[in-house]
């Protein structure tokens, strides 16, 4: 079979068509596939079916099918086809959390509102029995209008070939701690994970997030501490990931801070999906009676305008081709109009006006559409590339319309524009 389990263009189960390789460690390979009954883009997770660690990745995958909450990726299928075990999961448009935090940490507010949610999710899947085993920055992918989407429950540590904790659901809880500490600065509890630098430590012990980084609001760092540290300055330690949430809930609800998705504090936090020029109210104030570390608070907002140079690009191209195609089309009209008229000549008294031969006047004919492709220069998937010969087909009960959005009017909040582009040929 080559290099790889599989390769692009080969389809599994008669329905899943292989796109675009996204990992690969070990026996393991993630890939990118277009779903063919359901037209959209699936994570396809493959082991041999000879792995010892097949029938864990299956049994995990059928009981992560099992946690229905919209802040964990869904698992859609388990499948042995006896040649090779892979799971199919939905596929996370956004941007996980590594990635962000790369450019500096998170501000307070959003980084309590941020681990609320992924901790309510965590604790509804040990309620199932399903902990997640392997919470770091790259398992949590964030979205600008469904907030929060935790990816690998259950199934990381199969597909990495790592057995279970021996208290999988206190290895969450320290999970949730460790993503805390760096989301407030941007440093990782232990070695180096995700490219984050590796968290300091004096004589032994971890230092607490406010001696790492000015400005950390006491309630966060004592949750932290509270979890990561074997005895805490600031009262009993957290050992469950319900714990966790409670904390995270009430230092919410003190400031005033709503903990229910739709107040949108995540969105800002996603450069790739929403402005940032502007910067975000300081919710959770800033305690500066901790011990000072010389540094100044971080804000990690970037300058207004700093747009993906790919965008920009994007963006001018397409302007250019419109304003191009819309002049073209002014010309073509204007010069049809001007051969379907007679310039008006100087009445000369008693000349008589020569007779106007007829057909002489071209009238204006409609230019004919040679071909069309969608265009979705924000999108991965295109616009129903199959449905666009429906859009000029002469045929009024059918046409191309675009993929479904929701949660916003515009596109879902996801693309600034999408449509056709029309090839009429030249004259």
């Amino acid at each position: 079979m080559g290099a790889h389990l599989v390769e692009p263009g080969f389809v599994l189960a008669e329905r899943y068509v292989v796109e675009d390789l996204l990992a690969q460690d070990g026996q393991s390979e993630s890939w990118r596939a277009r779903d063919r009954i359901l037209a959209r883009s699936v994570v396809l997770h493959i082991l041999p079916s000879s792995s010892l660690r097949a029938n864990d990745l299956i049994a995990c995958g059928k009981r992560a099918a099992r946690v229905a909450d919209p802040r964990v990726l869904q698992v859609f299928d388990a499948i042995d086809d006896g040649s090779l075990s892979y799971l199919v999961r939905e596929w996370a448009t956004g941007q996980s959390l590594d990635l962000i935090l790369a450019d500096g940490p998170l501000p307070a507010a959003k980084t309590a509102w941020l681990m609320r949610e992924v901790a309510a999710a965590v604790v509804k899947a040990h309620r199932t029995g399903l902990p997640h085993g392997r919470l770091v920055p790259d398992a949590i992918v964030l979205t600008e209008f469904s907030g929060v989407k935790i990816m690998g429950l259950g199934t990381s540590l199969p597909l990495r070939g790592e057995p279970l904790p021996a208290d999988p659901e206190f290895a969450d809880t320290v999970g949730l701690g460790r993503l805390l500490y760096a989301c407030l600065t941007a440093r990782w509890p232990g070695s180096s994970v995700n490219g984050l630098p590796e968290a300091p430590v004096e004589h032994g012990r971890l230092l607490r997030p406010r001696q790492v980084r000015a400005g950390v609001p006491r309630s966060l760092d004592a949750v932290c501490d509270r979890v990561l540290s074997d005895g805490s300055r600031y009262g009993a330690p957290i050992h469950s990931a319900q714990e966790f949430k409670s904390e995270l809930t009430r230092i919410l609800s003190e400031e005033g801070v709503p903990t229910n998705p739709s107040a949108g504090l995540i969105a800002a936090s996603v450069p790739a999906l929403a402005s940032r020029a502007t910067r975000p109210p300081a919710v959770l104030s800033r305690d500066s009676t901790g011990p000072f570390t010389g540094e100044q608070p971080i804000y990690v907002d970037p300058p207004a305008g700093n747009e993906s140079p790919l965008r920009r690009t994007l963006l001018w191209t397409v302007t250019a081709v419109l304003v191009v195609g819309a002049v073209l089309l002014a010309y073509l009209v204007g010069q049809q109009g001007a051969g379907a008229r007679t310039p008006d000549r100087p009445s000369v008294p008693g000349a008589s006006s020569p007779a106007r031969s007829e057909g002489t006047a071209s009238s204006p004919q409609p230019i004919a559409i040679q071909s069309a492709d969608d265009f979705d220069p924000q999108g991965v998937d295109g616009e129903n590339p199959d449905l666009v010969p429906l859009a000029f087909d002469d045929d009024p009960a059918t046409a191309w319309e675009t993929v479904r959005y929701d949660n916003n009017p515009q596109l879902g909040g996801l693309k600034e524009g999408v449509g056709l582009l029309l090839d009429l040929g030249h004259l």
